[in-house]
């Protein structure tokens, strides 16, 4: 309906102007002339711009898509050609009646000049130039909607690839602290399987390319650092920050999880004493997420480079799409700790540092 009444619109554009354009000639002074004859130059000049708009038309519809076919160029220029040969045989006959004689007590006043046949050329050339220009435009706007439409058909395919890729990188590494639970034939075993169920209920849910509330996605960042802490209990010094009203804004499924789970990844094994310092802040007066996670630095990496970088390299692609000019994402080594940043504008406007 919404694209109908587009087409509705670009069609009446052009009939409105040229109404407007072509009817300036009824405006000039025919005040010398007698009132058969200034009767005569209003009917000439009305039928003379209806029959312009009629080409008009005829040209939108079905001249200029002849420039498209085969041979295009060519059956183009024939029809515009034979559509002027039409118009000045119809504008001739309009401007050729007779009158019938002058008023006695006007003989002295000169008869309007007829028109030469060739000056119809300029206002059916002046139809047709404005014609083909707008065509242009309309065919102009055509190819960025369709390109805009194609451009946010890849980026949909992509989001879908990258959340696709991240559920299971996820789903694999919680499955290890599963594994290495059942090793140890822990007694939090069952609380972490429900735990696990909870993730998955969520991810399975939520992440289908909506928004969610951000308080839910606070949850399920405290379901799975609860997950992990029944695995290391003591073994692991955590300190979590939450800070905030997180129920009034929304935003991107699984996008702070991955932070924490490379804190929990690559910042625990071979420490005597690791740490792992999580802040989440919401500054509700710029409306803007800061989240810092800050983890010791393992001697020894625990996994290949490929493998522990899916999570961090799928997220900061997935902020580039989501959140264009509207984050920053920083990771660094300081003082034997990796420091993440990541801080989103949960507006949607452009976000300056």
């Amino acid at each position: 309906m919404k694209q109908r009444l587009f087409k509705i619109f670009y069609a009446l554009i052009p009939l409105a102007f040229w109404m407007v354009v072509l009817s300036m000639p009824l405006f000039s002074s025919f005040d010398h002339l007698p009132k058969q004859f200034r009767q005569a130059r209003t009917f000439d000049i009305i039928s003379t711009n209806i029959l312009l708009i009629f080409i008009f038309y005829i040209h939108h519809y079905f001249i200029y898509p002849l420039k498209n076919s085969k041979n295009g160029v060519l059956n183009y220029s024939l029809c515009i050609l034979g559509c002027l040969l039409v118009y000045l045989t119809v504008n001739h006959f309009i401007h050729q009646r007779d009158l019938g004689p002058l008023p006695a007590m006007t003989n002295a006043m000169p008869r309007p000049p007829r028109p030469n046949f060739l000056m119809p050329i300029l206002p059916f050339s002046l139809v047709i130039v404005s014609g083909f220009c707008y065509q242009q435009y309309l065919d102009r706007v055509k190819r960025e909607k369709l390109i805009k439409e194609l451009e946010n058909i890849q980026l949909k395919t992509e989001l879908a690839f990258l959340s696709s890729q991240i559920e299971p990188h996820f789903i694999f590494n919680i499955l290890n602290t599963m594994v290495s639970m059942a090793r140890k034939k822990s007694a939090h075993l069952e609380t972490s399987l429900i735990n696990l169920s909870q993730l998955m209920r969520y991810m399975l849910y939520s992440n289908n390319g909506k928004t969610i509330n951000l308080a839910e996605e606070i949850d399920y960042v405290k379901s799975y650092i609860d997950l992990q802490m029944l695995r290391y209990e003591d073994d692991v010094k955590l300190k979590l920050q939450l800070i905030g009203d997180f129920s009034n804004y929304q935003i991107e499924p699984m996008l702070l999880i991955p932070f924490i789970e490379n804190a929990f990844k690559h910042g625990i094994g071979n420490i005597e004493q690791p740490n792992i310092d999580i802040s989440i802040f919401l500054d509700e007066k710029d409306q803007r997420l800061k989240t810092m996670v800050i983890n010791s630095i393992s001697p020894t990496p625990t996994s290949s480079g490929k493998e522990s970088g899916i999570g961090l390299t799928n997220v900061k692609r997935r902020l580039e799409l989501l959140y264009p000019n509207r984050h920053l994402f920083s990771i660094e080594k300081k003082n034997d700790n990796f420091i993440a940043l990541l801080q989103i504008s949960l507006v949607d406007e452009l976000y300056h540092y």
